[in-house]
């Protein structure tokens, strides 16, 4: 089993798949740029003492029109972030269209 490429690899028992959801009308949505919001997505539950490798996906209401979803920013063992273009969407109205990010994880929790 190989779990990244990027880092020495581990103990095969120490490979975790972890995954979850920001949650629908709970995720942190915020203002970046008049057409951009960014949430942080917690998996500090996971458990990682290495970065692991993320694959995210936006779900909610009226998306298709929606980008960036599954680029993952500022990775670390605990939280990673997503930047989505979504003109004419604020914040608060993501929210209100149940956007949230499921997101599948996996590194070494030891």
């Amino acid at each position: 089993m190989v779990v990244s490429g990027e880092e020495d690899l581990r103990e095969e028992r120490c490979a975790k798949v972890c995954a979850g959801t920001s949650g629908r009308g709970a995720t942190n949505w915020v203002d970046f740029s008049d057409d951009y919001i960014k949430t942080d997505v917690d998996i500090s539950k996971c458990g990682f003492v290495t970065i692991p490798t993320v694959t995210s996906s936006l779900e909610g209401k009226y998306i298709s029109h929606i980008t960036g979803s599954s680029e993952i920013s500022r990775a670390t063992t605990s939280t990673f972030r997503i930047y989505l273009l979504a003109p004419h969407h604020r914040g608060g109205g993501a929210n209100d269209r149940d956007w949230n990010v499921e997101w599948i994880a996996v590194g070494y929790t030891c």
